[in-house]
């Protein structure tokens, strides 16, 4: 995972100083004055060729202020201006500047926040095709004007830069890189998201001496909604290592888990989960598939033909978390309703988990990667080295995908024990 220094999306801080019309002032990053332009209201008793003449002598100059003789300040843009004098006759008749003047029917404050005041103005705009807009400071004392598209171009830096904070707080709740190396297990997380932020999720957490949790989320959606429900669980793991008497058992933690996404995944939405215990003080290993998709295990044995490969699918035994299903049915564990599988950790024995995006992953032409290829990649995963495990993962995803859009976040988890 390639670390990112958090400082490099910290909006900037507020900034002190005198603004072009000599008025202090002190605009945060995300407040209309920090896009207003100041320019000289000029009066609307004079005539429309004094207009003409500051935009012809400031060509980057796309509206003016116009103060009316009553009182108040009212925008003509330059095309208007155009109009009114693009013929002789018309400048033989040119009318006073408050003749031109384009009715504002909003008032916006400098110190307004840009995202709230986006809306008003865009309402204004669809309306009545306004696309500059008179800002004031204070005691309405006239101090700029703002176009749209000042307000979208801002809007587009500001989201762009939370999206980039929240990407980055999403990375730090995954599992450090640097102490991976430390696991009693060889581990490779390879993870890439389709957008920004992602629904996909995993987990390696220590519940106790040689004993770990690992698991590979998936949420329902994508983007920034699915990437809040990731930090939730991010955010769960978290908490439990600040926890004094936090559970150790898997079908303790896991029923705590479903119980707490439950009062936070919305209506409609779910989390799907392939969660592995590996107790190995035991070597046993215990798989719970919550609606996930299928997790194999893979080793090798001796038979009369040589050593060969074997592979045990793992198909959902569980319905997604975050329903409270998951809690009531290892609550109500029966010989007949085992809610996992245990299976006996074996030498060189290798766990794979994985998202559906990459078995939805397609090529230029629509085909889909499917499960029979996921397989079969694992089944040949099994014969690289550890260290060729990753760039062996990014090559099949980039070979298949070439120019093709990536539809969904793509997670694959290799545990070899």
């Amino acid at each position: 995972m390639e670390e990112v220094d958090f400082n490099e999306f910290v909006t900037p801080e507020p900034t002190e100083g005198m603004s072009d019309n000599g008025i202090t002032g002190n605009f945060s990053f995300k407040q209309v004055g920090s896009i207003t332009k100041y320019v000289e209201p000029v009066s609307g008793e004079n005539t429309i060729d004094m207009i003409v003449e500051m935009f012809q002598e400031q060509p980057d100059l796309m509206a003016i202020p116009v103060e009316y003789s009553t009182g108040g300040i009212g925008i003509i843009d330059r095309k208007t201006a155009a109009a009114a004098t693009n013929t002789a006759w018309k400048r033989l008749t040119a009318k006073n500047i408050s003749d031109y003047v384009s009715p504002v029917s909003i008032f916006l404050n400098a110190r307004d926040f840009i995202e709230k005041a986006l809306t008003k103005v865009s309402e204004i705009n669809r309306k009545d095709g306004v696309l500059y807009f008179p800002v004031y400071y204070n005691n309405r004392t006239f101090f700029g004007i703002v176009s749209l598209d000042d307000f979208l171009e801002r809007i587009a830096v500001i989201r762009e830069q939370d999206m980039a904070k929240a990407f980055v707080i999403q990375q730090e709740l995954l599992p450090d890189p640097t102490k991976m190396p430390d696991l009693p297990f060889k581990a490779t997380c390879w993870n890439r998201m389709a957008n920004t932020l992602g629904g996909d999720f995993y987990q390696i957490y220590p519940t106790g001496d040689q004993k770990y949790l690992i698991s590979c989320f998936d949420v329902s959606g994508k983007n920034v909604a699915a990437s809040l429900l990731t930090i939730a669980v991010g955010s769960f793991f978290s908490t439990m290592k600040l926890m004094k008497d936090r559970p150790t058992s898997p079908g303790a933690i896991i029923s705590m888990l479903d119980e707490y996404l439950q009062t936070t995944v919305p209506m409609g939405s779910f989390i799907t989960a392939a969660i592995c215990y590996a107790d190995l003080t035991r070597n046993q290993l215990y798989l719970y598939n919550c609606g996930h998709t299928t997790v194999y295990l893979l080793f090798a044995e001796e038979d009369g033909e040589g050593r060969r490969v074997k592979i045990a699918s793992v198909k959902p035994g569980l319905p997604p978390l975050g329903m409270g299903s998951v809690k009531e049915a290892l609550e109500n564990v029966t010989a007949e309703t085992k809610p996992f599988v245990a299976i006996p950790i074996k030498k060189d024995m290798h766990l794979e988990l994985y998202s559906d995006g990459f078995t939805d992953m397609q090529t230029e032409d629509g085909i889909r990667y499917d499960d029979d290829r996921a397989k079969e990649f694992f089944i040949n995963l099994y014969s690289k080295n550890f260290e060729e495990v990753s760039d062996t993962i990014k090559k099949t995803v980039d070979g298949w995908i070439m120019n093709a859009m990536l539809p969904d976040d793509v997670t694959v988890l290799d545990i070899r024990f």
